[in-house]
């Protein structure tokens, strides 16, 4: 009878275990490749220049099956800085840190929070991508319009710890290049056809 409840009890704690939710950090800080091109182990780059010193607003986006949505994002502009053990994705919290930390390229979500990933169990694999920009905006997309520097990594894939559990980081994540927006070419030919407009508008004047 005591055999039977061990054995019980052992395969009850390892359906758990099977089952414990997963978890990652937005934790960048053993990221060692400093080429902008790298495609994991990534940096912060701005213009193609490793970004040493200038905190950045970050995003960390995963895939729900459907689409990315925000895990967690990073704003110059929140003071939001004391979050729960674990945190519920969609949260956001203060960017400040997340160069300066370290001050050598890697990005780090100076939180320290680990972000609980809904339906997915500790061992999935997980794609996920980071977006990045400059100035107080509260999006990227926002950012790019107001003419800031913005980026967004290739997607890459993360190994889900248990909630709690060993630290795991974004050492997959490519490199984050921080660039002006390039208008679209729709831009180009309008503000072509305008600047001809103006030229025929003034030849007729004359």
């Amino acid at each position: 009878m005591k055999k039977l409840i061990l054995s019980v009890t052992a395969v009850a704690g390892f359906s758990m275990a099977g089952f414990a939710q997963g978890g990652i950090y937005f934790d960048g800080s053993n990221n060692s490749n400093t080429s902008p091109a790298a495609s994991s182990e990534g940096q912060v780059f701005i213009s193609g220049v490793l970004d040493t010193s200038t905190d950045i607003n970050a995003e960390l986006l995963y895939n729900n099956g459907t689409t990315f949505v925000p895990v967690v994002t990073l704003l110059l502009s929140s003071s939001n800085s004391n979050p729960s053990t674990s945190g519920a994705v969609g949260q956001t919290y203060t960017a400040v840190g997340t160069i300066s930390d370290y001050g050598s390229g890697v990005l780090y979500d100076p939180t320290g929070t680990e972000y609980v990933i809904p339906n997915d169990a500790a061992g999935a694999v997980v794609s996920f991508e980071v977006e990045g920009w400059l100035g107080n905006y509260g999006s990227l997309a926002a950012a790019q319009a107001a003419g800031q520097k913005v980026g967004t990594t290739a997607a890459f894939t993360e190994t889900l710890v248990a909630v709690p559990g060993t630290a795991n980081d974004i050492e997959n994540m490519p490199a984050l290049n921080l660039t002006a927006a390039v208008p679209e070419p729709s831009t180009f030919a309008m503000a072509g056809v305008g600047l001809a407009s103006m030229l025929i508008f003034r030849r007729r004047n004359k």
